[in-house]
C-alpha cells in the first residue's frame, strides 16, 4: 500500500501540473473548472504519452524528468491547487472522514491481484509493450486482443517507472477516489438542488468495486461518462463556454480510451449544434480539438492493426500495410467477441439476440434485465413528473440517445461494461425524481457502508495480508513458468499451463500461449512472425515459412 501511495502521490504531482497548466490557458479564473484540475492533468499526460510511444517505450528517465518539472512548475504557480486546496479544507468532517476512509479501502483493494480475467489475456500484456516498446505495428498478429490497446493502458504505463518493483498498475484505484473527491467538492456545493442525481452516486458505487483492483477501461469510461452527462444537463438549455470546453476535454478523454463512449461525442456535437449561433467563433478550434483526438485514435489503429477504423475494416480495400491483421482472422476474432458478450449465435434475429442476452448466465441474470427495466421505467418516470416528451428537454434527449445506444450494440455484442454509464445514470436519475430530498443523505450513508463493506470483504477474500502494508501483490495470479519457443522469425515466450488459451500473465515480450499460435496455424494457416529488417509483425503463412 506504501509503495502504491507513493507512485500516486509522484505522478499526481505531474497531473495537477498539467492541470493547471490547462486551467491557466483554457480557463483563467473559472472556480468552477477547477474541480476538474486533475482529471484534465491526466488527459494532457496521456496525451504525451501516446506520442512517445511512435517512437519508443515510456522510459524511467522520461517519468523523473517529468516529476522534476511539474514540482518545479507547482512550486513556482502553486495558485490553482492552492485554490483547491481550500476548497478540501471547507468540506465537513463528515465528508473528509468518509474520504480518507474511502481511500484506506481503495489502497487495500489496489494492493490485491486483479480477478478479472481480462487482466492475464491482455491488460498486463499491453501496458508491458507501452513501457518496454511503445506501439509496436502490427502487434495485433501476436494476440488478436493487443489490437485494442486503451489509452488508459498507454496512460498506466506514465504511471509505471519501468522497474519491476515500480509496476503496480493500479491507476484505476487512484482515479476511482479523484472520481470521489470531485464528488465531495461538487456535491457541497449542489446539494440544495434536489434533482441533482448524481449526488446519490454512493447508492451505486458498490458496482464499480470489482473495477478497482485492475486497470480496465471500462471504469474510467463509466466515470468520465457521468461527468460528461452532468455538463450536458447543466448546459443544454443555456451554455457556460468554460463548462463547454470542459465536456470536450472529457468526451476527447473516455474516446480515446475506450470507443465504446461515442455517446459523449455525441452529446458534444449535440450542444455544439444547439448553441451554433453562440459559438460560432469557437468553431475552428473545436474542429480541430476534434480532428486531433481522431487523428490519435486513428493512427493508433493503423499501426497496431493496418486497420483505421479497427475493429471495421473501413478503406481497408485501400490501406494494406504489410503489417496488416488477415481479413478471415479479424472476421473470426469478431465473431468470437460477440458470441463471447452475448452468449448466444451471432446469426440470429435481432430479437432472439435479445431474449437470449436477458438470459445470461451469472450476475448478467439480474442486471441486464434490470437495464430493460430502467429503460421501461425512465419515460414513465419523466412523463409522471410533468416532463414533457420534447427535444428542449435534456433528460430525454439523453434517454432517447442511450436508447439508440443500447438498441445499436445488440448488433455488436451487448457486453454490460459498455452501458454502465447509462445504467448509473438511468438509475440514479429515477431515484432521484423519485425521491424525497429528506433521505438523500440516508440513501447515501447506506451506499457508503455497502461500498466499504464490499471493498473490505473483497480485499480480505483476495488474501490481504499486513506486508501488503508495504507492497502489492503481483500483478498476475497466473502461477506458471514461462519456455521459450520460436516458429520462423518470431520468438516467443508462453506459459506451461495446458489449461490457458488467450492467458499470458506477466509473461516476457513476445507472449502468446502455445495453444493459440497452434490453433490458429492448423485454423487458418497463419502464424506470428516479424519482419527484421523493417520492424513489424505480421501474420506469417505457414507454407511460405522457412
Amino acid at each position: 500500500m506504501l509503495a502504491i501511495f507513493l507512485v500516486w502521490v509522484i505522478n499526481l504531482t505531474i497531473a495537477a501540473a498539467l492541470g493547471s497548466m490547462v486551467q491557466a490557458f483554457l480557463f483563467k479564473n473559472d472556480r468552477e473548472i477547477i474541480d476538474y484540475l486533475l482529471i484534465n492533468g491526466l488527459f494532457i499526460y496521456m496525451i504525451v504519452i501516446w506520442l512517445i510511444l511512435y517512437f519508443k517505450g515510456f522510459d524511467l528517465y522520461f517519468q523523473v524528468l517529468s516529476f522534476v518539472l511539474a514540482l518545479i512548475y507547482i512550486i513556482l504557480k502553486p495558485r490553482y491547487l492552492k485554490i483547491l486546496w481550500q476548497a478540501f479544507k471547507s468540506l465537513s468532517r463528515l465528508y473528509k472522514s468518509l474520504f480518507y476512509l474511502t481511500s484506506l479501502i481503495v489502497l487495500m483493494l489496489s494492493s490485491t491481484t486483479s480477478t478479472l480475467p481480462d487482466n492475464e489475456s491482455y491488460y498486463i500484456q499491453t501496458i508491458k509493450w507501452a513501457n518496454e516498446q511503445g506501439l509496436a505495428k502490427g502487434l495485433i498478429n501476436i494476440h488478436p486482443f493487443l489490437g485494442q490497446f486503451s489509452g488508459w493502458h498507454i496512460l498506466q504505463a506514465g504511471f509505471n517507472f519501468h522497474q519491476k518493483w515500480m509496476t503496480f498498475n493500479d491507476l484505476n484505484g487512484l482515479f476511482f477516489l479523484i472520481f470521489v473527491f470531485y464528488w465531495f467538492l461538487r456535491v457541497q456545493k449542489d446539494w440544495s438542488d434536489q434533482k441533482y442525481w448524481l449526488k446519490l452516486f454512493p447508492v451505486i458505487s458498490v458496482l464499480l468495486v470489482f473495477f478497482i483492483d485492475s486497470p480496465s477501461p471500462d471504469l474510467p469510461v463509466s466515470l468520465l461518462s457521468l461527468l460528461v452527462f452532468d455538463l450536458f444537463l447543466r448546459n443544454y438549455q443555456q451554455l457556460n463556454r468554460p463548462q463547454f470546453i470542459e465536456i470536450l476535454l472529457l468526451s476527447g478523454f473516455s474516446f480515446l480510451i475506450k470507443p465504446t463512449a461515442i455517446v459523449n461525442v455525441i452529446l458534444v456535437l449535440i450542444l455544439w449544434w444547439r448553441h451554433r449561433k453562440q459559438l460560432c467563433q469557437m468553431s475552428l478550434k473545436i474542429t480541430l480539438f476534434g480532428l486531433f483526438v481522431l487523428s490519435l485514435w486513428l493512427s493508433k489503429n493503423f499501426q497496431i492493426t493496418g486497420y483505421l477504423f479497427y475493429p471495421f475494416d473501413f478503406f481497408a480495400k485501400y490501406l494494406k500495410p504489410a503489417w496488416q491483421y488477415p481479413p478471415e482472422l479479424l472476421q473470426y476474432t469478431a465473431y468470437l467477441g460477440k458470441q463471447e458478450n452475448m452468449a448466444l449465435s451471432v446469426n440470429s434475429h435481432l430479437l432472439t439476440r435479445f431474449w437470449q442476452w436477458l438470459r445470461q448466465p451469472g450476475v448478467h441474470q439480474i442486471i441486464n434485465p434490470l437495464m430493460v427495466l430502467l429503460l421501461i421505467l425512465y419515460p414513465i418516470v419523466l412523463l409522471s413528473k410533468r416532463q414533457k416528451i420534447m427535444l428542449s428537454n435534456p433528460y430525454w434527449v439523453l434517454y432517447l440517445l442511450g436508447l439508440f445506444y443500447f438498441v445499436s450494440i445488440l448488433f455488436v455484442g451487448p457486453n454490460f461494461r459498455f452501458i454502465l454509464a447509462i445504467f448509473i445514470f438511468l438509475a440514479l436519475s429515477i431515484k432521484a425524481f423519485l425521491s424525497q430530498a429528506a433521505f438523500y443523505k440516508y440513501f447515501n450513508a447506506l451506499g457508503w457502508s455497502l461500498f466499504l463493506t464490499v471493498g473490505i470483504y473483497m480485499a480480505i477474500h483476495q488474501h490481504w495480508q499486513y506486508h501488503n502494508l508495504l507492497t502489492p501483490q503481483p500483478l498476475s495470479s497466473l502461477n506458471a513458468r514461462f519456455y521459450t519457443k520460436k516458429e520462423g522469425d518470431f520468438q516467443y515466450h508462453y506459459p506451461d499451463d495446458e489449461q490457458l488459451f488467450w492467458q499470458t500473465g506477466n509473461a516476457p515480450l513476445p507472449a502468446v500461449h502455445q495453444k493459440q499460435i497452434d490453433f490458429f496455424k492448423n485454423k487458418f494457416g497463419f502464424v506470428p512472425q516479424k519482419n527484421i529488417k523493417r520492424n513489424f509483425y505480421y501474420s506469417g503463412r505457414v507454407k511460405h515459412l522457412k
